[in-house]
């Protein structure tokens, strides 16, 4: 219902977030929703949206793997002025592209649901943060979730915005793209490159789940089960390219969301990509009838008797749906690529009874993880999803981790696929975890709060 939004988009976790009296984290894994509510600290930046009103914008921040979050206040808007809670949709460097839907003002998307705006946040080295309204997109333009940021690498106070936008043919796309160097946008209607062999059903589907920067002026745009549409979006004349992901052998039809167990970034032109394979084991319901015997068994006894091929009056047959599925563990997949390859390289594999959990620290913070028959802690008794790889190259995934599937709370797990051990494990709270459906974004802009950047002894540190 329009205006209308869960008790919980106005309630911000409440945990130790950075006070702004040390350096800020290299990097921060950040909730995409916005929280209504009243946060200002040294990040808050103010803006004059189409509506006339001011709007301010606050990051609580977060090492990582805690979860950060931002939070926006505008003391002329009413709860029933937005349409949904605000969105971050990208990061690159020190700057943050937001995506605000009203139902009020010239721009209401109560009346035409392309209206949203954006805005871009930036975090300058020891200045004070800002926080920039971009001017509307082309008529007939849908104001889409995956826009890409990039900014120019000669200077770092200007930057392109990249829409691409499908048409009704699979192949034919829209970019969009806004220029804060003319302050204006452009539309150029481009056709996919189709790879030789691919079929209909290997292209990507009109909804992007992510968009990535793959380096040199290159964007993707990401669809977890079939591949990534690939583009210079600062060339006059940009191609559109396509790079096929792996497919998921449970999954051949590709339909669902695939967020909950895939996840793909770029670093350094490298793509990585890591998937989490839920594995399941089907329980028969008891019975102490006996199933008649067949000829196969004569492959392991010498003597048939009658009585044991009668079915009597009962069915032996088991109803299908008195099958239970149960889960039974996982494997985490990462492969790569580079940007210039035609092919994926394994990278890791590693199974969930592989992994060691071995610090103190984790074990007395959460006693679930103990696995009675396996003596030891296991990651076995927790519901894990959300697979999330960090800004950099390491061999460290992410999982969003709880007891009880249907908790408030839950844990973030660090798994270094290298060592096979668990580095990180923290608490997080929040309603939303409920549901279970979080979504957070990786970004660096985090460093660009500090006054100066991060020391070669610092980024050792750190990482």
């Amino acid at each position: 219902m329009e205006g209308s939004f869960l008790a919980s988009s106005f309630r911000p976790p409440d945990f130790a977030v950075h006070d702004g009296s040390s350096r800020y984290p290299a990097w921060v894994l950040l909730d995409t929703k916005a929280y209504f509510a009243v946060r200002n600290n040294a990040t808050t930046a103010e803006a004059l949206t189409s509506t006339g009103h001011a709007v301010k914008v606050t990051f609580c921040l977060a090492d990582p793997p805690g979860i950060s979050h931002f939070c926006v206040h505008g003391p002329g808007f009413q709860r029933d002025d937005f349409k949904i809670e605000p969105l971050l949709l990208f990061s690159a460097k020190g700057l943050v592209l937001l995506r605000f839907s009203f139902t009020v003002g010239p721009r209401s998307t109560g009346k035409n649901p392309h209206l949203a705006e954006y805005f871009v946040y930036r975090a300058g080295r020891g200045s004070k943060p800002s926080l920039k309204p971009i001017p509307p997109a082309p008529p007939r333009t849908i104001s889409s979730i995956r826009v890409c940021l990039l900014p120019f690498d000669d200077d770092d106070e200007e930057f392109l915005l990249a829409d691409l936008a499908m048409t009704q043919l699979h192949s034919d796309y829209n970019l969009h793209v806004y220029s804060s160097k003319t302050d204006k946008w452009t539309t150029t209607p481009l056709r996919l490159e189709i790879p030789l062999g691919a079929g209909q059903d290997d292209l990507p589907s009109p909804l992007h789940d992510k968009v990535i920067m793959l380096g040199g002026g290159f964007v993707g745009w990401v669809d977890l089960w079939r591949g990534i549409v690939r583009c210079n979006v600062f060339e006059e004349k940009p191609v559109l390219s396509f790079i096929p992901i792996p497919m998921l052998e449970l999954n051949e039809q590709r339909i669902g969301d695939a967020r909950p167990v895939r996840d793909v970034t770029c670093c350094d032109g490298f793509i990585k990509f890591v998937e989490l394979e839920h594995r399941f084991k089907t329980i028969v319901p008891y019975s102490d009838k006996k199933p008649p015997k067949m000829t196969k068994d004569l492959d392991s006894v010498d003597i048939i008797y009658d009585s044991e091929l009668l079915v009597g009056n009962d069915d032996i047959r088991v109803d299908p749906n008195e099958f239970t599925m149960v889960a039974d563990g996982w494997k985490l997949r990462t492969c790569y690529r580079h940007t210039s390859w035609d092919h994926w390289r394994k990278a890791h594999s590693v199974d969930i009874d592989d992994i060691w959990v071995d610090k103190a620290e984790h074990i007395m913070v959460l006693p679930q993880l103990w696995d009675a028959k396996a003596r030891r802690s296991t990651l076995r008794n927790l519901y894990s999803a959300y697979p999330t790889l960090g800004v950099d190259a390491d061999n460290v995934v992410y999982l969003v981790s709880k007891v009880r599937f249907d908790d408030k709370n839950g844990w973030m797990i660090g798994v270094d696929l290298g060592k096979k051990t668990v580095e990180m494990l923290v608490p997080v709270s929040s309603e939303r975890l409920g549901y279970f459906k979080p979504d957070f974004h990786s970004c660096a802009f985090s460093d660009y709060l500090n006054a100066t950047p991060r020391s070669f002894v610092e980024e050792v540190t750190y990482a």
